[in-house]
């Protein structure tokens, strides 16, 4: 997931290819114009590397991070350890229009990638145009049908095909919250309801803590919002409202009660969060400098990556009233059609996302569950452990629901629609009413 570090300007493009070999032997705009792609980008690639070396896989992500380069790295890791090629380049954005941007130029130029990380329904954007490959065949050998949470499968198959690879499931409504600030409050348990939350948040600001750290980006807002939505309507409302994309669920009471809430926590918002960046944010979170960060399970690794410990250090606790509930953004691979000889190696990376091995190695690294029911949970630090057992709840209770600010909700459309009404409202550009009308509209017209 994924997850979204991105400095506030693009870069012009990806960073330079750096391949490696095996011992002895690694937006909006730009979904607008994948629509030109079509066939001839993929001629383009197909013969941009018919003369291709060694047989391996090129691919193309966003974890620049500190914990989510980590994470990259064991993925790297074990590809050469069953002998296949890489070579990678990075572009920030987490399956935002200035990744997407970039990856729609290389592919334009026949710069194509075997293949490329990906979230939520842009997977389908890239489907749509005939540009990726069926992995129906090694899913049914391994299969991932039975082990990969229905809700995940409906982002990783087109038409009922597997055209991505899952391997993992972060979730969003967590808060993530600095141990000894919350034990300076008298917080020893998680916030159950709303008014517990709010209750919390004064005290941190009457003590002089900053409340809340949030960083500038719309996304970071909608995870705000999302988590807001779940916790106000409950699971069969977000499903309705958000999955569904039924205009009819979002009532005036409803929304108003959700956008109400917002304006209530922007009251709590660190100071200068226009200014930040999300891993900037938690950051603050981890030196004691803010009591709580509302975001995504890669808070997790990133407080790893920093040396600290779950339970110790910092606590995992549920947004007040989503508790059984958990929002996910499974993060995934999705791969171009290529010649038959880079497929080979296309998809022996593609089982290997799914081992098991590979998903437990990745997301202790990553903060997140593994995108399978079957993994064992005691590698696992408290907030891994919790993550698994929810996520195995939550998909036989069907409230295993879709990010609306990371995509796996509804299409891009929608998403930059929502985040447009959100981060406007959230800064107080629009009131509650206008956000309420904004909101129906974005869903009825884009259903």
């Amino acid at each position: 997931m994924p997850l979204p570090a991105a400095p506030s300007t693009p870069r012009s493009g990806p960073s330079p290819a750096a391949p490696v070999h095996p011992p002895h032997g690694r937006g909006l705009r730009a979904l607008r114009a994948l629509r030109a792609l079509g066939a001839c980008a993929l001629a383009a690639g197909l013969a941009g590397t018919a003369q291709a070396q060694p047989a391996g896989v090129s691919v193309m992500h966003w974890w620049v991070s500190g914990g989510e380069r980590a994470s990259m790295d064991t993925i790297r890791d074990h590809a050469l350890a069953r002998g296949i090629g890489w070579t990678e380049s990075s572009s920030p954005g987490s399956g935002t229009a200035r990744y997407t941007d970039v990856l729609a130029a290389r592919v334009r130029a026949g710069q194509v990638p075997s293949a490329a990380q990906m979230i939520g329904y842009e997977i389908h954007e890239w489907a749509r145009r005939g540009l990726l490959d069926n992995l129906d065949d090694i899913a049914a050998r391994e299969e991932w049908d039975e082990v990969v949470p229905d809700e995940i499968q409906r982002i990783s198959k087109w038409q009922g095909h597997w055209v991505a690879a899952p391997f993992n499931a972060h979730s969003t409504n967590w808060l993530w919250v600095n141990r000894a600030l919350a034990a300076r409050l008298g917080a020893t348990r998680p916030p159950d309801t709303w008014d517990d939350l709010i209750a919390l948040l004064d005290r941190a600001r009457a003590a002089g803590i900053a409340p809340i750290a949030v960083g500038h980006e719309a996304w970071e807002h909608t995870l705000l919002f999302e988590s807001v939505a779940a916790g106000t309507g409950g699971a069969a409302f977000y499903r309705r409202a958000f999955v569904d994309l039924d205009p009819e669920a979002v009532t005036d009471a409803v929304a108003t009660a959700i956008f109400e809430r917002m304006r209530k926590l922007s009251d709590y918002l660190d100071p200068g969060f226009m200014r930040r960046r999300w891993d900037e944010a938690t950051v603050r979170v981890a030196r004691g400098q803010a009591l709580m960060q509302i975001q995504g399970s890669w808070v997790d690794g990133e407080f790893r990556v920093r040396g600290l410990y779950a339970g110790v250090d910092y606590q995992c606790w549920r947004f007040p009233d989503t508790q059984g509930m958990v929002l996910f953004n499974s993060d995934q691979f999705i791969f171009f059609r290529r010649p038959a000889r880079e497929r080979e190696a296309q998809l022996h990376l593609a089982s290997i996302l799914l081992d098991r091995d590979l998903q437990t190695a990745v997301n202790l690294r990553t903060g997140a569950a593994p995108a399978r029911v079957d993994v064992r949970e005691a590698p696992f630090n408290t907030c891994g452990r919790q993550a698994i057992a929810e996520l195995r709840g939550a998909n036989m209770r069907r409230t295993l629901l879709g990010s609306i600010g990371m995509g796996n909700a509804h299409p891009s459309a929608v998403k930059v629609a929502i985040y447009d009404v959100v981060t406007r409202h959230l800064q107080r550009r629009i009131d509650t009413p206008t956000a309420v009308a904004a909101l129906r509209e974005a869903i009825a017209r884009h259903r």
